[in-house]
């Protein structure tokens, strides 16, 4: 029996990165196929290695080991390079398909001691879940035995070697995490990140944690593939539908309309209601785009009317 102010600074954890993640946790990032989770661990591990924030949230730097199971350490290098990211190499470690034929989690277990002898707090992302064999077979939906045999060895590990797993998982057709429940149970927080239906450049990452409130960032993906969160104070993204309404109020120039009107004369996919807030919503933007609209009640409709002229350079 313990006392509650009782310390064991051995035990204690440390916040990874704030508002996300705390040490010796197991957290799964899961999303559909190509959508971008292999960037997103590499943005992580570099802000980790440099101390850089990520997502604009304080990180605790750390020595990364980085274990990818479906590429090797050269398309590694060359994605880097792409998303214009330098990580620390002194803290950056690299297992790949080279390293070793099948992700045993005891060779992997055997890599994290010898990382953490001297080199600690020790961040691992696993780089895919699907990937990893263990000494046991289990059914990966059975609640009891991804319980038992998965994250028992995850957790053990954690506690361990002081660390924290970070691990990539994909989702089902349901937008489900694929396999038992006990996947999202036993992990310690889950961040699953979709992209829009309309923008492949704009995604949400909805974040659950034990430790944590829940979070939702609307992200967007930046020319050089990295992720940045959306200010909703800023211009800089533009809603898609939005766009489609500019696009087309720019070239009838002077018109009256409903919003019924603009739905069938346009691939805006939004309900009228939706189109409407989005909007009402957007005035002040619309107005720097040379977009002035006003509205009026007719016997049986509102009637909305927009003109539109060339933005002066003091709205750019």
């Amino acid at each position: 029996m313990k006392q509650i102010n009782e310390l064991n600074k051995s035990i204690k954890k440390d916040i990874i990165v704030e508002n996300l993640m705390i040490s010796n946790g197991v957290y799964l990032l899961v999303s559909h196929p190509k959508v971008g989770k292999s960037m997103f661990a590499q943005q992580l591990a570099f802000s980790l290695t440099t101390g850089e924030d990520f997502l604009g949230f304080k990180v605790n730097p750390s020595h990364v080991l980085y274990i990818t199971t479906e590429g090797d350490i050269n398309q590694l290098q060359d994605r880097f390079k792409l998303m214009n990211l330098k990580p620390n190499v002194d803290k950056l470690h690299i297992i790949d398909i080279d390293d070793i034929p099948d992700f045993y989690i005891r060779d992997i277990e055997r890599d994290i001691h010898e990382l953490t002898f001297d080199k600690e707090p020790l961040f691992v992302i696993i780089d895919m879940f699907k990937d990893i064999k263990f000494d046991s077979d289990y059914n990966q939906n059975d609640y009891q035995e991804i319980n038992n045999v998965v994250f028992k060895k995850f957790k053990e590990i954690c506690r361990k070697y002081n660390c924290t797993l970070f691990v990539t998982h994909h989702l089902n057709k349901s937008n489900g995490i694929m396999g038992s429940v006990g996947l999202t149970a036993d992990a310690s927080g889950i961040m699953k990140l979709k992209e829009s239906k309309n923008n492949y450049n704009k995604l949400t990452l909805d974040y659950k944690g034990r430790d944590f409130s829940r979070l939702e960032l609307n992200l967007k993906r930046n020319e050089n593939q990295t992720f940045s969160v959306i200010d909703e104070n800023t211009d800089d993204e533009t809603d898609y539908n939005l766009l489609l309404f500019i696009k087309y109020a720019v070239a009838k120039k002077d018109f009256d309309y409903t919003i019924s009107d603009i739905l069938s004369k346009t691939n805006i996919l939004l309900t009228p209601t939706q189109l409407g807030g989005l909007i009402q919503r957007n005035l002040s933007l619309l107005e720097k785009e040379g977009l002035h609209i006003t509205s009026k009640r007719t016997a049986n409709e509102r009637l909305w009317h927009c003109s539109y002229e060339e933005p002066s350079e003091n709205n750019e």
